[in-house]
C-alpha cells in the first residue's frame, strides 16, 4: 500500500520479538484481551444477523452492523500485528482507532430508529462537532505520548517531573486539547440550557466533563509518579468515554431535528 518502510520496521520487529524470553505479564495481559476480542466478536456476529430483520423497514440498522462487524474482524487481525511487533508505533495508535470505529457504527444502528429529545440547532450542533474532533485529536495525541513512554522505558529511561519535558511537543499538543475540550463541553451545555433545554442532554455534557476531570487527574497523577502502570490504565480508559460520550452525543445531534429555538 506504498508504506514500505513500516512494513520494514514491522518485519524487523518480528525478528526482534522472537529474540525475546518468555514474559508472564504479556501473555497473560493478551491472553485476556483475546479471550474479550472473540466474545466482542460473537456477539457482534449475532447482532449483525439480528438486524436482518429491519431490511425492509429500516436497512440503514443491518448496513451499519454488518460495518461494524468488518471492523471488528480487521481490527481482530491486526491485533494478532500489535503482539508480533511488540507494541510497535503507529500500529498501537492504528489498532486503537479502529476499535472505536467499530464502536461508532454499532451506535449508530442502536439508536438509529429511536425517537431524540427535542430540537436543536445548528450552533449546538457545531460545537458538538468541533468537541467531537477535539476529542479524537486528543486520544491520538494521548497514544502517541504513550508509544514515546515505551520507547524511552526500553532505553532505560523513566519519565516523571524532573524529565517530562523529554515527552516533547506532542504532550503540549495533548494537554492543550485537554483543555479546549473542556471549554468545547461548557459550551455546548451553556448553549443547550439557553437554547434547547434538553434535560438529558445536559446531563450527559455534564457527566462527560465529569469524567474528563478525573482524566485530567490521572494525567498530573502519571506525571508526578513516574507513570504508574494504574494511573496510565485510568487515564486511557476514561479517555476513551469522553470520546465515546463525544460519539453519543454527536449521533444525537444529527439525528434531532433542525429548529431555531425562539424565546
Amino acid at each position: 500500500m506504498g508504506f514500505d518502510k513500516k512494513a520494514m520496521e514491522i518485519a524487523n520487529a518480528k525478528e526482534q520479538m522472537a529474540a525475546h524470553g518468555f514474559n508472564v505479564k504479556k501473555t497473560y495481559t493478551e491472553y485476556v484481551n483475546r479471550l474479550w476480542g472473540a466474545l466482542t466478536g460473537i456477539f457482534a456476529l449475532l447482532a449483525s444477523l439480528s438486524s436482518f430483520q429491519f431490511w425492509k423497514s429500516q436497512r440503514s440498522i443491518p448496513v451499519f452492523t454488518c460495518l461494524g462487524v468488518l471492523f471488528v474482524a480487521f481490527n481482530g487481525w491486526l491485533g494478532s500485528v500489535v503482539v508480533d511487533t511488540d507494541l510497535l508505533g503507529g500500529v498501537v495508535t492504528l489498532h486503537f482507532v479502529l476499535a472505536f470505529l467499530s464502536i461508532t457504527f454499532f451506535m449508530i444502528a442502536f439508536y438509529w430508529g429511536k425517537q431524540t429529545e427535542g430540537t436543536s440547532n445548528w450552533k449546538i450542533s457545531a460545537l458538538t462537532i468541533i468537541g467531537l474532533v477535539l476529542s479524537v485529536l486528543q486520544l491520538l495525541s494521548g497514544t502517541k505520548v504513550r508509544e514515546h513512554i515505551d520507547v524511552l522505558a526500553k532505553k532505560g529511561v523513566a519519565i516523571g517531573m524532573d524529565n517530562f519535558h523529554l515527552l516533547g511537543t506532542t504532550f503540549n499538543v495533548h494537554r492543550v486539547l485537554a483543555i479546549a475540550t473542556g471549554i468545547c463541553l461548557i459550551a455546548i451545555w451553556y448553549a443547550n440550557r439557553e437554547m434547547t433545554r434538553r434535560p438529558k442532554t445536559s446531563l450527559i455534557v455534564l457527566a462527560t466533563f465529569a469524567i474528563l476531570v478525573i482524566q485530567a487527574l490521572t494525567g498530573i497523577a502519571n506525571v508526578r509518579f513516574g507513570f504508574p502502570a494504574t494511573a496510565q490504565l485510568i487515564h486511557v480508559v476514561f479517555g476513551s468515554v469522553t470520546l465515546v460520550a463525544f460519539i453519543h452525543l454527536t449521533i444525537h445531534e444529527f439525528k434531532s431535528k433542525r429548529l431555531q429555538y425562539v424565546n
